[in-house]
């Protein structure tokens, strides 16, 4: 009978300082040897067709990341949910805030505009029962070193300003201590029907004076014949008379 021989145990190169030769060709039958893998992981191979960022649902390929997919993609990414026309968040969201609504309510503009003369507003406005008078009132004007008293007549209008501002007032008065829109006079129709003249200081410094006495700021007060009208420190006494005086 013929004698077995027994196999050589294989030397394990790890314990032997001996060079090993491995078999060259197929191994395991007619299967060729994986190549070992670039990475780290065993399920990524590489940038290219494999696992990691083509075929994987959710790599830098066609799935949701950064291609086709949710993140960045036509997906719900960048034209999706985060920056695009889908569901997102991004420019959409300003959009979805409630526009201001236009306000129509009067801002007094218009009215600072007619109640205005050569651009400039004026203080007061005209009273609702102004009217021009009947009677032809005159301001006699007396001032220091003149001989006779100017005469001013203030019947045409239904109102008249005193002050130093020669562009808007119809009385200049040319004092230093005037104010550009001293005071207003108005001829306004009492209930019974006359139309009487009131004057109105326009809250100026130094104040305007009927008879010696100062009157009330912004507030009418009622003129009659031989009233004397004085503003601030001017020496100048303005005298009220009408044609029948």
């Amino acid at each position: 009978p013929k004698s077995k021989k027994r196999k050589a145990d294989p030397v394990d190169a790890s314990d032997s300082d001996i060079p090993v030769e491995r078999p060259k060709g197929k191994a395991n039958g007619s299967k060729k040897l994986p190549e070992p893998s670039r990475s780290r992981d065993g399920g990524f191979d590489s940038f290219g067709k494999g696992d990691s960022f083509d075929r994987f649902g959710k790599g830098f390929g066609k799935g949701d990341s950064f291609g086709k997919g949710d993140s960045f993609g036509k997906g719900e990414g960048w034209k999706g949910d985060s920056f695009g026309k889908g569901k997102g968040k991004g420019k959409d969201e300003a959009s979805d805030q409630p526009k201001e609504e236009p306000n129509f309510e009067p801002s007094g503009l218009l009215a600072l505009e007619d109640n205005a003369k050569n651009g400039i507003p004026l203080k007061f406005t005209v009273p609702m029962e102004a009217r021009r008078p009947a009677t032809k009132w005159r301001l006699y004007i007396f001032a220091k070193g003149n001989e006779g008293p100017k005469v001013i007549p203030i019947h045409k209008n239904v109102g008249y300003l005193f002050g130093k501002d020669r562009r808007i007032v119809d009385v200049p008065t040319d004092h230093p201590t005037c104010s550009k829109q001293h005071a207003v006079l108005h001829y306004r129709q009492t209930s019974g029907g006359v139309v009487k003249p009131y004057i109105m200081d326009l809250e100026s410094v130094n104040g305007t004076f009927v008879n010696g006495t100062r009157i009330d700021a912004a507030r009418y007060t009622e003129l009659r014949e031989k009233d004397v009208l004085k503003f601030g420190m001017s020496s100048r006494e303005l005298v009220l008379l009408h044609g029948g005086s």
